[in-house]
């Protein structure tokens, strides 16, 4: 994501040597020599040039912005810039205030207001990254206290205290369904724990990285393996599919499930083809004279699947998608209609507002972040006149996946459209390599149809993540 900030104080310097790597940053000042003399720890774009311009604001990326800080001496200044990134929709806004009078100004442009020096950085750090921590300094500025709330996908979930120790912090309470916990060695972190940890100043990032970053998990949360279902000699290309995906995701092992005359020519085994195809990937494989949805059904009940792997040709029948879609809402176990679109560089979502720990946007950063793959939020709006109170909704979804993108440090994009979700969806499939698509918190007939339609039409293959 792209933050504009505007003055190259030494506020923005500590702000910038903060921040997490999702942020792209770009700084502008009038002065070109200190933007020379301006250096951080990252790589960032410097601008010189009048920022109350909307031709420097748009050098500096404001059509890719989702964040603007000011930092000029001038309110009038600084109000200005913020204006033009009102009128050009950016989410988040952040301002230095130089005289109390005018935060009345600022107020009604909807910007957040924050004090100067390490106090501006700290206000705007935590504006740029709500990840639900704060933050206090004490000992003369050389140690700090924070409190971090534990996601489902932190790397401490589930370890012993023990487990984690170090010499540059300390783990000092935990705030438990309303209960305070005074820790030791065996006291495990659970999801939902507010964490109080005192550490040495310097050892900011990699405290947040630990406590508050995100580790990889899927599919375990549904099963430890994949099974790929083989019924046709042309899913061999499928199989190479499954082979990447069991390969970049924390899938334990392979399992197919095909027929025994898979081949007509019978010049060698089913198995000894599938291990030609797989090279060194081990697998497990299971006959069946035809495999049925029954079948199915029942071998998700004898194994632990974290996901279906089901290969899509054309001619693949509707009611097939439609059969395999139950099975997965009814075993609550992901199925990837497989086209053999891997590697998955680019992931397309379909968003919605969903966000429990196995949900289709908390899964679409796992992947994206696992495969190193841009991921695109793709959000359909109904037409004008048949909106209602929608527009606030997307937009706190549009912020909460701008915040899992910079826990997970994923690079986020997102395409807006009008029309039909379904439809549009499908097409814009092509422009991606993986389609990840779910349900609303409150599943309803539409999402179904919607489901159905993208999974049958797509040009990429499709990740379905049930409720």
């Amino acid at each position: 994501m792209k933050v504009i900030i505007v003055g190259a104080h030494g506020e923005a310097k500590e702000l910038i040597n903060r921040v997490s790597s999702g942020w792209s940053i770009s700084v502008i000042d009038l002065d070109q020599e200190k933007l020379r003399n301006f250096t951080t720890n990252r790589q960032i774009d410097k601008i010189q040039g009048d920022a109350t311009s909307s031709l420097v604001l748009k050098k500096a990326g404001l059509d890719e912005a989702t964040a603007i800080v000011t930092l000029t001496l001038s309110d009038e200044v600084n109000l200005e810039i913020l204006n033009i990134a009102k009128q050009n929709n950016i989410l988040r806004l952040s301002s230095i205030i130089n005289e109390s009078s005018n935060a009345g100004k600022f107020k009604e442009l909807d910007v957040e207001l924050v004090e100067p020096d390490i106090l501006l950085a700290r206000r705007f750090e935590h504006i740029l990254e709500p990840r639900r921590v704060v933050s206090q300094a004490f000992a003369g500025g050389r140690a700090e206290a924070l409190e971090i709330e534990i996601s489902s996908d932190s790397p401490v979930r589930g370890k012993k205290l023990r487990e984690i120790g170090s010499d540059y912090y300390i783990v000092g309470a935990l705030l438990r369904k309303g209960k305070v916990i005074i820790p030791h060695g065996d006291t495990e972190i659970e999801t939902g724990d507010l964490v109080t940890v005192v550490l040495q100043s310097g050892a900011f990032s990699n405290v947040i990285n630990l406590f508050s970053g995100s580790e990889s998990r899927f599919p375990l949360e549904f099963g430890k393996d994949i099974v790929v279902v083989l019924d046709d000699e042309k899913n061999l290309k499928n199989l190479s599919e499954s082979e990447f995906f069991i390969r970049n995701t924390k899938a334990t092992s392979l399992k197919v499930l095909t027929k025994q005359d898979l081949f007509d020519n019978n010049l060698e085994t089913t198995e000894e083809t599938l291990k030609a195809v797989l090279k060194d990937q081990e697998f497990d494989i299971t006959y069946k004279n035809k495999i049925t949805v029954k079948d199915l059904e029942n071998f998700m009940k004898e194994n632990s699947i974290g996901t279906i792997f089901y290969p899509v040709m054309d001619g693949t029948a509707k009611s097939k998608i439609k059969s395999l879609i139950s099975i997965a809402n009814k075993t609550k176990v992901p199925i990837l209609f497989s086209r053999t679109t891997y590697p998955y560089k680019t992931i397309g979502l379909l968003i919605n507002d969903n966000f429990d720990e196995n949900s289709s946007n908390s899964i679409a950063f796992d992947l994206s972040s696992t495969m190193s793959a841009k991921l695109v939020g793709v959000i359909i709006n109904q037409p004008k006149f048949l909106q209602s109170e929608g527009e606030n909704k997307v937009s706190n979804t549009v912020q909460k996946l701008q915040d899992l993108a910079l826990s997970n440090e994923v690079q986020l994009d997102f395409v807006n459209f009008e029309g039909n979700e379904a439809k549009i969806f499908s097409e814009q499939t092509s422009e991606y390599d993986l389609a990840i698509i779910g349900s609303n918190s409150s599943q309803s007939w539409q999402d179904r149809k919607i489901i159905e339609f993208v999974s049958t039409n797509s040009n990429s293959s499709v990740l379905y993540v049930p409720r």
